[in-house]
């Protein structure tokens, strides 16, 4: 593993000054009002379950794009000027036992697993979830929300075997920079000043990918899945990223899904050393 200086960002929404140029060719709603290659004062990221990225003027409040990442159909359209979102009314439930399939789930295609930020690419990165929900409305004292009055599944999102991803997604275009996908599905990340961005998954991988092309530069098994936030940190010179592992609330649902995966669940914290290699 190679870097050189800490930098961490494990935040939702970023504050960014940068310049404003949403892609359309990706990015599904865009304020037609504001001048492209523009730089503003910008709060941005993805704020909920939805996993839809948001990107806002941090002083006006004004609306500037957003974009859908994994599966969605709750969202069905944003105004462009004022950012208003519009529910699709094909989810939206009217009367008892109506049955609706809902994406992304109760878990969120963004829940509270940490993305992160690198200045150095002007990127955002998030671990996020291929999933949705059938769901039933029911007053049956069996059903598996009772206080919902729902009775709710988890199954992966239609069209992908891969319940795990990372998306890095450009702050100033809000393109695909790059994107990982694997049946395990992945958890919180870490960016550093040299260039590596770090993460886990339930199945107990341990990975260390490149910032800018995604590429898996390093991997470890833990044994557990890798339910805590990473972090990284120096000590007399030397940088270190440290990890844990165990159960979460969330876990054994993400695992029904992935059931060839099989890992153990001990709670351990684990710290390893990076050694700086370049000129």
């Amino acid at each position: 593993m190679n870097d050189h200086w800490d930098l961490d960002h494990p935040f939702e929404r970023v504050i960014v000054d940068t310049a404003v140029a949403p892609d359309p060719d990706e990015v599904a709603w865009i304020n037609p009002n504001i001048e492209p290659g523009e730089v503003r004062k910008v709060i941005t990221g993805i704020p909920g379950k939805t996993a839809l990225v948001y990107s806002i003027d941090r002083e006006t409040g004004e609306f500037l794009w957003a974009r859908p990442t994994v599966y969605q159909n709750v969202i069905q359209s944003i105004d462009g000027e004022t950012g208003k979102a519009t529910e699709n009314p094909e989810v939206i439930f009217n009367a008892l036992e109506e049955e609706r399939l809902i994406c992304p789930n109760m878990h969120g295609g963004k829940d509270w697993e940490a993305g992160a930020y690198s200045p150095e690419t002007n990127t955002l990165y998030y671990p996020l979830r291929n999933m949705c929900m059938p769901t039933l409305t029911t007053t049956d004292p069996s059903a598996s929300h009772t206080i919902y009055a729902l009775s709710v599944r988890h199954e992966l999102a239609p069209g992908t075997e891969n319940l795990g991803t990372v998306y890095a997604i450009s702050a100033e275009t809000g393109k695909t920079v790059w994107l990982h996908e694997q049946r395990a599905s992945t958890t919180s990340l870490v960016a550093t000043g040299g260039g590596l961005l770090f993460g886990g998954d339930v199945n107990g991988r341990f990975k260390a990918y490149s910032q800018e092309t995604g590429e898996v530069l390093w991997e470890v098994n833990l044994g557990a899945p890798v339910t805590g936030y990473p972090i990284t940190y120096a000590v007399d010179g030397t940088q270190y990223v440290a990890v844990s592992t165990g159960i979460s609330a969330t876990t054994s649902s993400f695992l029904r899904l992935t059931p060839e995966l099989k890992p153990g669940f001990a709670n351990n914290l684990f710290v390893f050393a990076l050694e700086y290699a370049g000129p």
